[in-house]
């Protein structure tokens, strides 16, 4: 792809401290992505990562022109996520995380299906994470739909394709300082009656790094998360 012309997809992929998989993160890209949708660009955001993961996005960028780095100081993976987004210039976004627990083998079928979709959000149906992260993913699924009516399965999934456009609309609606900005974005999607399916995906056990939210910090972010949620809903439509 050359700089002159617009990528049709832009993968979007926060990562933090993750040397030990962002070649290989970066590799299924260039692999079940790329050779799918040649005209695609890959959009890395490094977050502040205290170990060599932007040196090596640095090299792996440099091999190739559809891989672009940006490095910030470390916000949390939210503002990652938005930096990424606002980045992007392709007509059509795919929001994925740098660990590697989602398989991008079903992105194929993913594609087929945005021809005729707005959103494609994928489905972790097996999930191979402990079982508090488990118990709280059901806590927040329930409280969603509380709180907004709506109904998606694993409305936070690190696995959705979508029209760029619903993001340029949704911008503004979303706090600058959402903790999970795409969580916000499949609700609004939703809210908008844009065109969704959702897809199951292969949710794989995590290999290398370590999980940065754990235990009572994890509680709080759920807390905090479900707080923005709480004031979100006045703006939705």
């Amino acid at each position: 792809m050359t700089p002159s012309v617009s990528p049709e997809l832009s993968v979007i992929m926060p990562a933090y401290n993750e040397e030990g998989a962002i070649a290989d993160a970066v590799e299924d890209v260039r692999r079940n992505v790329f050779s799918v949708v040649p005209q695609a660009e890959l959009v890395v955001v490094n977050d502040g990562s205290r170990d060599r993961t932007g040196q090596l996005l640095d090299q792996l960028a440099r091999k190739d022109g559809r891989i672009r780095v940006i490095h910030q100081p470390n916000g949390g993976h939210g503002r990652a996520l938005r930096t990424g987004l606002d980045s992007a210039h392709g007509r059509f976004v795919m929001l994925i995380d740098s660990d590697r627990q989602i398989s991008l083998e079903d992105f194929p079928q993913a594609w087929k299906l945005s021809a005729s979709h707005d959103a494609v959000f994928g489905q972790r149906v097996k999930r191979y994470d402990p079982k508090l992260r488990l118990a709280l993913t059901y806590v927040v699924r329930h409280s969603l739909r509380w709180l907004s009516g709506v109904k998606l399965y694993d409305a936070n999934v690190p696995f959705k394709l979508l029209r760029r456009s619903i993001w340029s609309e949704a911008r503004d609606s979303i706090p600058a300082d959402a903790l999970a900005p795409s969580l916000f974005l499949a609700i609004y999607a939703v809210r908008r009656g844009f065109k969704i399916v959702e897809l199951q995906v292969k949710h794989l056990p995590r290999r290398t790094g370590v999980v940065s939210i754990r235990r009572w910090k994890l509680f709080k972010f759920c807390a905090r998360g479900l707080g923005q949620l709480w004031q979100f809903r006045s703006k939705l439509p």
